[in-house]
């Protein structure tokens, strides 16, 4: 279009003549480029001719006429019309399908075109690429090569990101990967793309929810996963299949086969390997693969050919009878066990498709691949493992060898009631195993329990063997593994002690493991500094952890740090866990390092991200079957909400974190679950609505401690609201205890700040209050802190309240806590003092009015048919962002399409 756009520019400029040609393939877009062309010339002051008379363009019957007249004629009307359009201007003459029309009319236009050499006319032609060779388009470069021309090359395949917008338009939802290389698998033209689309809607492969268009079938596996399947169409959708079957049999036989035989090579191929499985020379297979890579089913790389997409491998390894597949993967597998220091893996790939029970060399070269894969693809290890099972004696040790790695495989990922599946009846036909032959076994059975959340069911399972054998031994430090896994690292302390009395006698994981429930024992004493301590020494051995499951002591770390509004430390730490992560092929713990991220985003004001955070994080764990963080993630979305000032959110999140905490660790999570109530209510319904809440933290020890070292807003607005509830007692023994606290923690300033925060409070001491500021890590306290010194002094100096009043409402519309803003704003008008207008209304739960005000500009730009990338770069904030606000405002609106909401918006 821009090479359109000059040529126009300079046909008008010059006042001489140009001419365009586009040759394209079919269904890439050759018209709708056309009409955008004729659309910007009459935008440019261009007249736009569309073609010449139809009836005499096309290749046929001379209808009666002799050559001259039906070429001659529809010469001069064209001619005629351009002289009159010239008269006023600049003319875009325009002929679609240029193929199609006679050769003898192309050449008359040719002579046309001479006579008008000095004339502001710009012609542009569009044709088909298959037709290259065709009478026309030689006619076309003759014409072009006489006069001012550019020819412009085919239009390419769609990019990504077209693809997705043009999905996302015909199912009026966002696609999920899946569906998106599902449509870039017919080959990234326009026209194939809707072709699919349609199809995949008319036969009901595709369901939308929460505005997500996903494939009925499921997920579609990938890689490994994908090449060891038994059926390698899968989940495929039959459109897909026909479409693809369709374009192989375009091609020769010769080539069709080729590609078959390649297909089992693998998504990916060596031509050396696809030679000598054919038995042919490299110059043989030159045609058959250029003709495969011509019909866009193949591309090359600097190793070899790779399928277009992994489901047009798929689909054409699915053409393969399967018995002829079999045979040739043990032909593939013994060309490369053949060859020195070719990979296990790709012969492993093969050998589970054709290894016969009891062959115990193949089984061997299965597990070691499998196991060798473990560590950064647990996907591919487990599907390994799981097909070399049908190769083994059930009960045996080679069936329990792999059946172990493929439950850590499936743990790993976060397939965790499908690992505990396999695992139990495994375990049950082992039958009364030894001992250590079933023990790795039984840690990640206990594993996948721990992290699904059933904490008494793994730690059963970690210490049955003991009871069943030797019942007077102590417990398995395996447990203290286990509780890392787990939000609530309590544990036995003479375990602990055990293992860090003598740590040479244990292995480096369960070294580190004692140290980090040895670190979380002393935080909750309020013992801060020796918490670091510990949990220092346990960061100092991770680099010797060799097995990756067990918890990053940096996790810890991080909580610690954002707990003691050591921020900037907090967030490096989450993040170097967060690569681990990534590295070690854990995606059963992404939901870890997101939920730390979330937190200190919030902690730093930054609430749109946290949002994000936490959104992704829940997001992760529902894909990991992994709830144990549901609860502190679900806890920064009430947070946020209430920052907001968006109470139905607020109250909606509180209920869904209710349900969410299992009940082994409702202690767990009991200060901050009663502290977000609190704060639920009372913004709602005033401080006496929340003075049930702070009397039960007030009246139990272990919750005060709780409330002071692990919620650092929590101790001033305990105190604060319990003294607008004229509870000063209550008040008074959080005061107490935060100060205990502080007492012996003198290091760590925001721990000081609140105690000396909380004091202040209680005593109505303006002078306390000074300076804490700087003490805080966080700007919502610090706001909250200049909040509450204005309001203390309103009845004494009221130029000073003023100044601090206002500090407090400018710092809260940085971080975005309207409720509180609004607050603050009350404050000022009732001293005389009016900022920028802003009202809070309580917002109605459901209906357009329920709408938070950034909910509403999403609503109204999503309703002008913008992209959540779109909106997202408008309002200067991320598409998960944008997805999250879309999601609140489809519960609101009971709507669940993109539709929907454009009707609705006023």
């Amino acid at each position: 279009m821009h090479r359109i756009e000059r040529l126009m520019r300079a046909t008008a400029e010059d006042h001489r003549e140009h001419i365009v040609v586009l040759e394209s393939g079919i269904g890439t877009g050759k018209t709708r480029l056309l009409s955008e062309a004729m659309a910007l010339a009459e935008r440019n002051g261009f007249a736009v001719l569309d073609g010449v008379p139809k009836p005499l363009t096309m290749v046929g019957p001379r209808q009666g006429r002799h050559d001259t007249d039906r070429i001659g004629w529809p010469a001069a009307q064209v001619e005629a019309q351009l002289d009159g359009e010239l008269q006023r201007g600049p003319v875009l003459m325009v002929l679609d399908d240029a193929q199609w029309a006679d050769p003898a009319v192309l050449r008359a236009l040719g002579g046309l075109m001479s006579k008008l050499d000095d004339s502001p006319v710009l012609w542009l032609f569009a044709l088909r690429a298959e037709r290259e060779e065709s009478a026309n388009s030689l006619v076309l470069r003759g014409m072009a090569r006489a006069h001012r021309s550019d020819w412009l090359g085919p239009l390419g395949p769609l990019p990504c990101d077209a693809v997705v917008g043009l999905v996302g338009d015909l199912f009026d939802a966002v696609p999920d990967r899946d569906l998106v290389e599902l449509c870039e698998s017919v080959g990234g033209t326009p026209q194939a793309i809707v072709d699919l689309v349609h199809e995949l809607g008319k036969e009901h492969c595709v369901a939308i929810s929460n505005g997500v268009a996903s494939l009925v079938s499921g997920p579609m596996t990938s890689g490994i996963a994908a090449a060891v399947a038994e059926d390698p169409v899968g989940r495929l959708p039959q459109p897909l299949l026909r479409s693809v079957r369709g374009r192989l049999g375009q091609l020769s036989e010769q080539a069709q086969n080729v590609l078959q035989v390649a297909a089992v090579l693998g998504s990916g191929f060596a031509p050396r390997d696809l030679a000598e499985m054919l038995g042919e020379l490299p110059v043989q297979l030159l045609g058959p693969l250029q003709e495969a890579m011509g019909a866009g089913l193949l591309i090359s790389d600097s190793e070899g050919f790779v399928f277009h997409r992994e489901p047009v491998w798929r689909a054409v390894l699915g053409t393969v009878p399967a018995p002829l597949r079999s045979m040739l993967h043990q032909q593939a597998a013994t060309m490369l066990l053949a060859r020195a220091g070719e990979s296990t893996v790709d012969a492993a790939v093969h050998l589970v498709h054709c290894t016969e029970a009891g062959d115990a060399e193949a089984v061997a070269t299965i597990g070691e691949a499998a196991r060798r894969l473990l560590p950064s693809s647990p996907q591919s290890a487990a599907a390994l493992a799981t097909r070399g099972l049908q190769a083994t004696e059930p009960g045996g040790p080679d069936h329990l060898a792999l059946g172990t790695t493929a439950t850590a495989g499936l743990v790993r990922q976060g397939k965790l009631t499908q690992a505990a599946e396999l695992a139990e009846e495994l375990l049950r036909v082992a039958g009364p195993a030894p001992m250590e032959s079933v023990r790795p076994l039984r840690t990640w059975l206990a594993r996948a329990l721990m992290l699904r959340g059933d904490a008494s069911a793994a730690q059963q399972v970690s210490q049955e063997p003991f009871s069943a054998t030797v019942p007077a031994d102590p417990p398995d430090p395996e447990l203290l593994v286990l509780n890392m896994l787990s939000p609530d690292q309590t544990a036995q302390s003479d375990l602990v002690d055990r293992v860090l009395a003598a740590p040479a006698a244990y292995s480096v994981e369960v070294r580190v493991a004692a140290l980090n429930v040895r670190a979380m024992a002393k935080w909750r004493e309020g013992r801060l500094d020796e918490a670091l301590a510990c949990v220092e020494d346990a960061v100092g051995l991770r680099e010797h952890v060799t097995e990756s499951c067990q918890s990053d002591p940096l996790w810890t770390k991080a909580w610690m740090l954002t707990r003691l509004h050591r921020l900037d430390e907090a967030l490096v730490a989450a993040d170097t866990a967060c690569r681990t992560v990534d590295w070690d092929g854990m995606g059963v713990l992404t939901p870890v390092p997101l939920t730390l991220r979330a937190m200190i985003f919030f902690v730093k004001g930054d609430v749109a991200a946290a949002e994000t955070e936490a959104a992704a994080g829940l997001a992760a764990s529902k894909r990991a079957e992994m709830p144990l963080y549901d609860p502190p993630l679900r806890a920064v979305l009430v947070f946020c909400a209430l920052r907001r000032g968006d109470l139905t959110a607020a109250a909606d999140g509180l209920r869904r974190l209710h349900e969410s905490i299992p009940a082994e660790l409702v202690q767990w999570w009991s200060a901050m679950r009663r502290l977000l109530t609190g704060m639920v209510s009372s913004a709602r319904s005033g401080a006496h609505a929340a003075i049930d809440e702070i009397r039960a933290l007030a009246e139990d020890s272990s919750l005060r401690r709780q409330l002071v070292l692990e919620a650092p807003l929590g101790t001033a607005w305990s105190v604060r609201t319990a003294l607008a509830a004229d509870q000063r007692p209550l008040a008074e023994r959080i005061v107490v205890t935060a100060e205990e606290i502080a007492a012996v923690n003198q290091r760590h300033s925001s721990v000081v700040a609140a105690a000396r925060h909380g004091r202040a409070l209680l005593d109505g001491d303006l002078t306390a209050l000074a300076g804490l500021g700087k003490l805080y890590g966080d700007p919502w306290t610090v706001a909250s802190l200049a909040e509450d010194l204005g309001s203390l002094q309103r009845e004494t100096d009221r130029e000073q309240a003023v100044k601090e009043l206002s500090r407090a409402m400018v710092i809260y519309e940085e971080v975005g806590a309207e409720w509180d803003s609004a607050r603050v704003r009350r404050k000022l008008r009732r001293l005389g003092v009016r900022r920028r207008h802003w009202s809070h209304e309580t917002r109605p739960e459901t209906g357009w009015d329920s709408l938070t005000s950034t909910e509403t500009k999403v609503a109204r730009l999503v309703a002008q048919g913008l992209t959540n990338r779109q909106v997202a770069s408008e309002l200067f904030i991320s598409p998960h962002t944008v997805g999250f606000h879309l999601r609140q405002i489809y519960r609101k609106l009971a709507i669940q399409s993109r539709v929907e909401l454009a009707r609705l918006v006023p």
